[in-house]
């Protein structure tokens, strides 16, 4: 993590504890930190300034796959078999 960098602790798909020494990890950087993400409604505001800061260019959110939307069960198949790293955006 760089200095005044962020992490966001997103999920845990594989439903195992982590392996990520957090006390370590925030020590590293000048001033960085580790977030938990966490969800709650609405999401209209959180979404906007999402959409924000990926259209100033401030967030990569690395995509893996893309596809149409009669395509969902091949993106979760891949998902889940661990085939995408990265994102997965169904296209409507």
């Amino acid at each position: 993590m760089e200095d005044d960098g962020v992490v966001m602790a997103v999920g845990r798909a594989v439903r195992k504890p982590s392996v990520i020494d957090f006390e370590l990890a925030g020590t590293r950087s000048a001033r960085g930190r580790i977030e938990n993400f966490n969800v709650t409604t609405p999401f209209g505001p959180d979404l906007a300034h999402l959409v924000g800061l990926l259209a100033a260019g401030e967030l990569d959110a690395q995509v893996g796959w893309r596809g149409p939307w009669d395509k969902a069960s091949e993106a979760a198949d891949a998902l889940l078999a661990r085939r995408v790293a990265g994102k997965t955006v169904l296209e409507v």
